[in-house]
């Protein structure tokens, strides 16, 4: 009975593992999957939030600890003029309704950002 309890973890551990790395959500049923569109524009969402991660960590050290970290903020700013470059280029091309309006939101975070 314990082997058949671990085996079943480990099956919905696994189911787990995968849909969140196919859709980037924590479920054990994927609803949808993501088209080409949608996925470039949760890449760039990705990378924008990395790089609003580092710039706030550089805010931390500068505050808590004294530490010189604008090359830190130096290059996060710089992803996310990069992101802002690259969100610009791809709203030309997208035709999908859906990753148009997540494109879209993502440019208004950036304006936020920047």
């Amino acid at each position: 009975m314990k082997k058949l309890m671990v085996v079943v973890l480990l099956l919905v551990g696994g189911l787990l593992v995968y849909n969140y790395a196919a859709t980037g959500e924590l479920t054990l049923v994927p609803s949808f999957t993501l088209s080409q569109e949608e996925q470039q524009v949760r890449d760039l969402e990705d990378r924008f939030q990395r790089a609003r991660k580092e710039m706030a960590q550089a805010g931390r050290s500068a505050g808590l600890a004294g530490i010189d970290t604008s090359s830190q903020m130096e290059a996060g700013l710089k992803q996310v003029a990069a992101i802002e470059k690259e969100a610009k280029a791809m709203a030309k091309n997208l035709q999908e309704p859906g990753a148009k309006a997540r494109l879209e939101a993502l440019r208004k975070e950036l304006a936020r950002a920047g």
